[in-house]
């Protein structure tokens, strides 16, 4: 059964047991999805060196490869740097710069859902509303029509979770599964009950707090 005793203006405890809220990034002012975008491309780009270090290394000598691979990396890097930046600008500007997102959680897991730029906050916030019984009739319908309607869902399932990265500063809580990565938000009076939530139902998780 779900704790019904938090109380906040931004979580709300729904019919349907779910703890639900929204949370507005600024794509302009925080770093935080920038970071995860080099983050893949760094992998991308290691795997690409370490095929290009294989595939050389059969052909000529350990100093010469390295010496290959090594400018291979800088202007690697150098492409993949500038292409981020400017792909994330461009993305960011096609949501409006705001990257809108609703959080379900209840002792199983937690979804992400990422909602079009049309979708405002206070509608989702109105949804979440309805759906934690305050309104009757047929506006559950829309409630849930309105929350449904993401353009990306990531459900996460706390039994998974391999590990645990706690930011407060950056408002984030990030779950670690063996080949993916659900980032979590919260507002600063509500961090502490996301994080404690989530720390307590990853029971095979490790946990690191920055």
């Amino acid at each position: 059964m779900a704790d019904n005793t938090y109380k906040s203006k931004n979580i709300t405890m729904c019919y349907d047991g779910k703890y639900r809220w929204v949370y507005e990034l600024d794509m302009y002012k925080s770093p935080v999805i920038i970071k995860e975008v080099w983050r893949a491309m760094l992998v991308a780009g290691v795997i690409v060196l370490a095929i290009l270090f294989a595939i050389n290394i059969m052909d000529g000598d350990l100093m010469e490869t390295l010496q290959f691979v090594a400018q291979a990396a800088a202007i690697l890097f150098g492409i993949f740097l500038v292409l981020s930046i400017i792909g994330y600008l461009v993305f960011a500007y096609i949501i409006g710069g705001k990257y809108c997102v609703v959080f379900e959680m209840d002792e199983e897991g937690i979804n992400h859902k990422q909602h079009d730029k049309h979708v405002k906050k206070s509608e989702l916030a109105g949804a979440i509303t309805v759906l934690a019984g305050l309104a009757g009739g047929n506006l559950s319908t829309v409630g849930t029509g309105i929350l449904a309607a993401s353009r990306t869902s990531m459900l996460t399932y706390f039994d998974d979770v391999k590990e645990l990265e706690i930011l407060p500063k950056e408002h984030l809580i990030c779950l670690n599964e063996t080949l993916s990565r659900n980032q979590v938000y919260a507002e600063d009076e509500d961090f502490a009950f996301v994080a404690n939530y989530i720390k307590s139902h990853c029971r095979n998780a490790k946990v690191r707090e920055g």
